[in-house]
């Protein structure tokens, strides 16, 4: 009897720490963060993070899901203007809410666009929205009031295309903002909502001003 129970107490523990090993290394994995406080950030959005152009992560626990690179965690100064470039790299996963096809918080109240047209002639010009079925991704950060729709890959863009996406934006006061992507692009996972969409380091992050 005191054999079995040992027996039954050690599978116990090893269950328990192949779940520790499973969760610490695995679902909480996440990019360290942006070096240095910044006034400027240049993100790269994949269809998956094993076949990102600019900022591969040849050992991600997860190649196959999006993300945005190289990392989704950023210092940046307070009360400044920022200004970003996002290199976007996925097809249109579409908007459920069409509100969000607009452009809201940037300087200007715009974005800068350099894409491939429906006929894949290349294109450029400011733009306050987009057809909310053309988006791919978004950039929000809510408590800031910024919310960019990220235009996706139209399919007659040559090969490794990408859509450049320039705005900038004002910061606040010190503390900690999250941020996040409004499209739900996480395949397989319920609603769209899930894997990528749910942590830190791939369609979600945190915007850290000092």
């Amino acid at each position: 009897m005191l054999r079995r129970v040992s027996l039954v107490a050690a599978g116990v523990v090893i269950v328990v720490v192949a779940i520790v090993a499973f969760v610490g290394l695995f679902m909480l994995r996440q990019p360290g963060q942006l070096e240095g406080t910044t006034t400027t950030l240049h993100l790269e959005t994949v269809a998956a993070i094993g076949q990102a152009l600019e900022w591969p992560r040849p050992n991600d626990p997860h190649p196959d899901w999006v993300g945005y690179l190289p990392t989704t965690t950023w210092h940046v100064p307070a009360n400044s203007t920022i200004q970003v470039q996002i290199d976007q790299e996925d097809g249109a996963s579409g908007l459920r809410n069409p509100f969000w096809g607009k452009v809201f918080g940037t300087e200007g109240g715009n974005m800068h666009v350099t894409y491939f047209d429906d006929k894949g002639n290349p294109q450029e010009g400011d733009m306050t929205s987009i057809d909310p079925t053309t988006a791919a991704h978004t950039f929000a950060i809510p408590d800031l009031g910024v919310f960019v729709p990220l235009l996706g890959i139209s399919d007659a863009a040559p090969p490794n295309s990408m859509n450049v996406i320039t705005f900038s934006f004002k910061t606040k006061g010190p503390g900690v903002y999250r941020w996040q992507c409004f499209v739900p692009c996480a395949a397989g996972t319920l609603f769209g909502n899930g894997g990528p969409m749910s942590t830190i380091g791939y369609m979600g992050g945190e915007l850290i001003v000092t």
